[in-house]
C-alpha cells in the first residue's frame, strides 16, 4: 500500500501539469485571438465584467494571469507600456509555475 507522502506527491504532480496544460492553452488562445480577431478579447473581457460578482471574482482568482492580461489589453495605457507589462505578465506566469514544478520535485 502507498503511503500519504507518496500519494500528496503523485496529487502535487497531477495538479502541476494540469496547471502547465491549462495555462499554456490560455495563453496561446490569448495569443490566437491577438493574431486572428481581437474583438474576441474584448468579448471575453465583457462577458466576465457582465458575470455576477461573486462568479467574477472566483474567474480572476482561478485564472489571475489571463485576466491581468485581459484587463492591460483593455486598458488605456500606451502600446509599448501594454507590451512590456503583457511580457512581464507571461514571464510572471512561466516562472511561477517553473517554480512550483520544482518544489513539487
Amino acid at each position: 500500500m502507498r503511503d500519504s507522502s507518496s500519494w500528496s506527491s503523485t496529487a502535487s504532480r497531477v495538479l502541476s501539469t494540469y496547471a502547465i496544460v491549462i495555462f499554456a492553452i490560455l495563453w496561446v488562445g490569448f495569443a490566437i485571438a491577438l493574431v486572428a480577431n481581437r474583438e474576441w478579447l474584448d468579448l471575453l473581457w465583457n462577458w466576465v465584467r457582465a458575470l455576477p460578482t461573486v462568479v467574477e471574482v472566483i474567474v480572476w482568482v482561478l485564472l489571475l494571469p489571463i485576466m491581468v492580461g485581459l484587463w492591460i489589453w483593455e486598458s488605456s495605457w500606451p502600446p509599448l507600456v501594454g507590451v512590456l507589462a503583457f511580457a512581464g505578465l507571461v514571464g510572471w506566469t512561466l516562472l511561477a509555475v517553473y517554480s512550483f514544478v520544482r518544489a513539487v520535485r
